[in-house]
């Protein structure tokens, strides 16, 4: 778990089919680690030790915890999302890490804890929403054969969607940049204020069905999972 998280200093840059609906509430960039712990209450309760010092008041970084509750046969049963406004504060972050006691504390009991399973890089291609006020998400784990092609679709049915009034969450689409596999190229979410919000909406809107019809030859959908934010630290 420590070379995990001591590799995450990745940075990203944009692109020219970059596009943030509210940029104030929606990072540039993120890292994700997940693992799988039989002691979710020690993990836990080290990250809120950890979130209390002083060293992680000072990482320019937003970090969620979640537990990945409905995800088939997955192995991991949490993930960790670091997100960040720019560059320099992935920068910033990682420099600080270590040189931070209390980070040193949090890895040793996270290592006799968990077992880690797998480290991404993830690239914003379009996003929308306020993330910070939802506590459950449906995520689409996928490969994409045509980016281009996907996002504009993506765009033009998330569009109408928000024109139905059936999204009231954050979404997005991400590019897994670093820790892509033949499988999952690619990450969509969808989030909500709670489970029953994200479930209200039990059949496909038109424009959805629309959209799976157009990128059923340039998608495969390896996996959809449902989790839920444990802490923001």
């Amino acid at each position: 778990m420590k070379n995990i998280l001591l590799s995450a200093l990745l940075i990203m840059g944009l692109n020219a089919n970059f596009a943030i609906a509210e940029e104030a509430t929606v990072p540039e960039f993120a890292t994700i680690f997940q693992f799988s712990t039989d002691e979710e209450a020690s993990v836990v309760s080290a990250f809120g030790a950890f979130a209390q010092s002083e060293c992680r008041k000072s990482l320019p970084a937003a970090i969620r915890v979640m537990g990945e509750y409905w995800n088939g046969n997955e192995e991991a049963t949490h993930s960790v999302i670091w997100n960040f406004a720019d560059a320099q504060s992935i920068t910033n972050t990682f420099s600080k890490l270590g040189q931070c006691r209390e980070w040193a504390d949090f890895l040793s009991v996270l290592s006799k804890n968990s077992q880690q399973h797998s480290q991404q890089m993830v690239r914003t291609l379009t996003a929308g929403g306020d993330y910070t006020k939802d506590t459950t998400y449906a995520v689409w784990q996928m490969n994409v054969t045509d980016e281009t092609a996907y996002l504009r679709e993506y765009n033009r049915m998330m569009n109408a969607q928000l024109k139905a009034g059936v999204i009231n969450g954050a979404w997005g689409l991400w590019r897994v940049q670093g820790g892509a596999d033949e499988n999952v190229t690619h990450i969509a979410y969808t989030g909500a204020a709670n489970l029953e919000s994200l479930l209200a909406n039990g059949n496909p809107s038109k424009a959805y069905i629309a959209f799976q019809k157009k990128v059923a030859g340039i998608r495969t959908i390896y996996r959809s999972n449902i989790n839920s934010v444990i802490a923001d630290l």
